[in-house]
């Protein structure tokens, strides 16, 4: 059995095929070759501009240091219990503060993406502010390129957005907008 034509249905139009993410040799154009460069983000968190975002793969949680936390004033009554155990890079346990659902934003402010994202706060030493790692990345559908440093996501009005990665990032870690 076949089905020639499909109803058609009246009420909520269907969500737009989104568009294809890729890469192009173009993407490498303003990069210095040969580089092995981490891909370090500017982005929006709460109303602050926050440079040193790591955008890693290899990360299972999305991290937001406690020095900008503090930094950004944010109140830690606003922190959820969290029970979770992170490992840093030399094998020893970080024990979260908590957790936190702030609204990030990555792109322009013509292009851009803004989502909410459950932060682990974190007490430990980085040379980042914030990681943004697989449960982002995977939520978002980012596709995600150290060699181009760059990132591409899928923004307002089903445009893509190209994410480009900070090479010099030189000045303050955030700034209030």
């Amino acid at each position: 059995m076949s089905i020639r034509d499909r109803p058609t249905f009246k009420g909520r139009a269907s969500n737009p095929v989104p568009p294809r993410l890729f890469l192009t040799q173009e993407d490498l154009e303003m990069i210095v070759p040969g580089h092995t460069d981490d891909l370090v983000v500017t982005g929006v968190l709460v109303n602050c501009r926050v440079k040193r975002i790591f955008v890693d793969h290899g990360s299972s949680a999305d991290i937001l240091f406690w020095n900008i936390f503090q930094r950004m004033n944010l109140d830690e009554k606003d922190l959820k219990p969290c029970a979770t155990e992170l490992i840093g890079f030399n094998g020893e346990p970080s024990p979260p503060k908590g957790y936190i659902d702030l609204k990030l934003t990555l792109g322009t402010k013509k292009s851009f993406r803004a989502g909410r994202v459950w932060f682990v706060v974190v007490d430990a030493p980085s040379s980042y502010n914030v990681i943004i790692g697989r449960p982002t990345i995977h939520e978002w559908d980012m596709l995600v390129s150290t060699k181009h440093k760059a990132l591409k996501i899928v923004g307002s009005r089903n445009k893509v957005i190209t994410v480009r990665g900070d090479q010099k990032n030189p000045g303050s870690d955030f700034m209030r907008l």
